[in-house]
């Protein structure tokens, strides 16, 4: 009886930890989606420094999205279009069970002023 109890404990935490784990993938990921579109309409500013939007956006997404470790971030301007990209290597809170990256990217219009 007392194994049995032992086990069922411990398919409940390990149910609560991916739940978690979960959840905090989900806010991660829409957190640096939004920093994302953040920095495409920046970009698209005609006097916009890219490499500067780009280190800004290196930066917000190191201190805004819960538990990431590396950042990876371009913004290219290719034929009137702005594209941005970020790739974060993520770890969730408590035990670390599968590496995870979270790659998001926007991509907008260059704004021409009339």
């Amino acid at each position: 009886m007392l194994i049995e109890s032992l086990a069922a404990m411990a398919v409940v935490f390990l149910i609560l930890v991916i739940v978690v784990q979960l959840a905090f993938v989900l806010v991660a990921r829409e957190v640096s989606q939004s920093a994302v579109d953040a920095a495409a309409r920046r970009a698209a500013r005609p006097t916009a420094n890219l490499l500067v939007v780009q280190e800004r956006l290196t930066e917000e997404l190191e201190s805004v999205v819960p538990g990431a470790h590396k950042v990876a971030a371009s913004v290219e301007s290719v034929s009137g279009t702005i594209n941005v990209r970020a790739a974060i290597e993520w770890a969730p809170p408590g035990p670390d069970l599968v590496p995870v990256v979270i790659r998001v990217q926007s991509q907008t219009l260059v704004v021409v002023p009339p």
